[in-house]
């Protein structure tokens, strides 16, 4: 939905790794944008660093790489801001992350300043480089070993990515999808509608859902 609604006007190729246990429906289709994907076998443990190494050997490294999470909330203009953005770096993104874990409905304002989260991080030229180098070594946190490596870097804000946290799949390692998670209280749902408009109500409907 996020990437149909991207009111970015270029082409762009979408490289989509699939590793669950069942193959996932993939029904996508936009004048300009090529839907590449690709199954690869399931694994024990965290897959990210594989599934990432592997589509960037697909990858034209001539081109801007930009991450774009399947379970994130993005705005309508994410692709033309980074395409902006990267006029300033090789590397950029969004700092001050937020955070929300639909089962738990707690929302937390991150204070990152020096690194953005891999949800909203883009690249061209040599960072392609350092993020090949940060999935190769495996390391957990991919995003803090990019942006701690890389040195041509851009931090901007505006809370146009919200990581969503705690959605039914494969279980993600970061802090908001901790049992532990330390977040603000969300019963009714204010927060989350309050930074994504009406996009809460698909959430806040799974967060039921989560409940039965």
């Amino acid at each position: 939905m996020y990437m149909a609604r991207q009111n970015y006007k270029g082409p762009v190729v979408w490289h989509v790794t699939d590793d669950g246990v069942a193959p996932s429906q993939v029904d996508f289709s936009r004048e300009g944008y090529d839907l590449r994907l690709y199954r690869l076998a399931p694994m024990a443990g965290n897959s990210q660093a594989r599934n990432l190494s592997y589509l960037l050997g697909k990858i034209d490294p001539a081109f801007p790489v930009v991450c774009f999470e399947d379970d994130d909330r993005y705005s309508a203009d994410w692709l033309t801001t980074v395409e902006r953005a990267l006029e300033n770096a090789e590397l950029v993104g969004e700092y001050r992350a937020r955070y929300y874990n639909i089962p738990q409905r707690r929302a937390r304002q991150l204070t990152n300043t020096q690194h953005a989260s891999l949800c909203s991080t883009a690249m061209r030229g040599a960072a392609i480089g350092t993020f090949r180098w940060a999935c190769e070594r495996h390391a957990k946190f991919i995003d803090l070993e990019l942006w701690r490596k890389h040195r041509s870097r851009y931090l901007f804000g505006g809370n146009r990515v919200c990581g969503i946290k705690g959605l039914p799949g494969r279980g993600g390692i970061g802090m908001g999808h901790s049992k532990d998670f330390a977040g603000t209280h969300d019963p009714d749902g204010r927060i989350l509608r309050e930074w994504i408009g009406d996009d809460a109500d698909l959430y806040l409907q799974e967060a039921r859902a989560c409940q039965l």
